[in-house]
Formats: structure tokens, sequence, C-alpha cells
């Protein structure tokens, strides 16, 4: 797959493996959590949750934009 992506991208076109091993294991745990918590937690709960964190995911990339 490589010498395909090769014939159409300069530089290395290897995969960033811990990026993706940890993007992986992020989403495993994520979709575990969550499906764990929906039925404890109110709906309103849950929505502030994720906002909090959409929000704060948002705020720390704007920083990092800003920088």
């Amino acid at each position: 797959m490589r010498s395909l992506l090769s014939l159409t991208a300069t530089g290395d076109v290897a995969p960033d493996w811990p990026l993706g091993l940890s993007c992986g294991l992020g989403g495993l745990a994520g979709g575990y959590l969550g499906s764990h918590l929906q039925p404890l937690l109110p709906e309103t709960a849950l929505r502030l949750l994720l906002g909090t964190l959409a929000t704060g995911i948002d705020t720390l990339y704007t920083v990092q934009i800003l920088r």
C-alpha cells in the first residue's frame, strides 16, 4: 500500500502507529464508557458532559493554533 501512496505523495508515507493506536484505544474506551454511563445519567447531564468536552477540546485547539 505504501508503494501506491508514494506514487502521488512526497516524503514519508508510513503510518504513525502511536497516534493510530492511541486514537483507536481512545475510541474503544469512549464507546465502552459512554455505553455504561448512558443508562445511569439523565439526558441533560450527558448533553452537558459532551458539550463541555467538545468546548474544552475546541479551546485547546484554538490556543495551539494561536501560538
